[in-house]
């Protein structure tokens, strides 16, 4: 941690020793061995609360304070204590009575250590990688293999919740139906006149038929 700051690290470095020693793979296999090296993600999805401003309407007669009103924010949004092991971490809930670690250790490959005759260092190395997987946030893996670490994160940018979330999907819209043909009234209100040459067709067909 850097000196009078809560939330600034500094590179790990001993300038009387020289370099600081490396875990082994081994000991990277044991939770313990973890911390949180970025800032944790707030509520408002940030890693740091904006500087609070005064309201529009905020009275004349009293004094904004931005110190007590951050102090606030804070309160209400704290952050998280920088190279936070993560065994520190709260459980997360699965079901309705069972709880678990947020971070699954796994040790991938081979776990035996190897030393090189050859080396005048008579460094141990190891071929193995360790995985720990976050189930606060699906999808994010940090990897550990031969003093590095590297991280790769594939989801959907949502934390992890009890309560499940399934959108329902909005019914398919349908085109309209045909409209049907204008034809005439079932039952007019005035009966339809005939004509003359409808007479006279009427006519001569009664007489055909006697």
């Amino acid at each position: 941690m850097v000196e009078d700051s809560e939330r600034d690290i500094e590179e790990n470095v001993n300038e009387e020793s020289g370099d600081v020693p490396q875990p082994s793979t081994k000991d990277m296999s044991n939770p313990n061995h973890w911390v949180h090296a970025l800032p944790n993600i707030l509520k408002t999805c940030r890693t740091a609360h904006l500087e609070p401003e005064a309201p529009e309407d905020q009275p004349e007669d009293e004094e904004f304070d931005p110190e007590e009103e951050k102090k606030k924010i804070e309160a209400a949004d704290p952050y998280e204590p920088r190279l936070k092991p993560i065994t520190a971490d709260s459980q997360i809930q699965i079901s309705r009575k069972v709880y678990t670690d947020p971070w699954v250790i796994r040790m991938m490959g081979d776990s035996c250590e190897y030393q090189d005759e050859m080396d005048p260092t008579k460094k141990k190395t190891n071929e193995g990688v360790v995985v720990a997987r976050s189930l606060i946030w699906p999808g994010a893996y940090n990897i550990f293999s031969r003093g590095k670490v590297m991280q790769i994160y594939l989801g959907t940018g949502h934390k992890f919740e009890q309560q499940t979330y399934f959108p329902i999907a909005p019914p398919k819209v349908l085109d309209d139906p045909e409209e049907y043909e204008n034809g005439p009234e079932p039952t007019p209100l005035e009966a339809p006149a005939e004509n003359e040459e409808g007479k006279k067709e009427d006519g001569e067909g009664e007489e055909e038929d006697e």
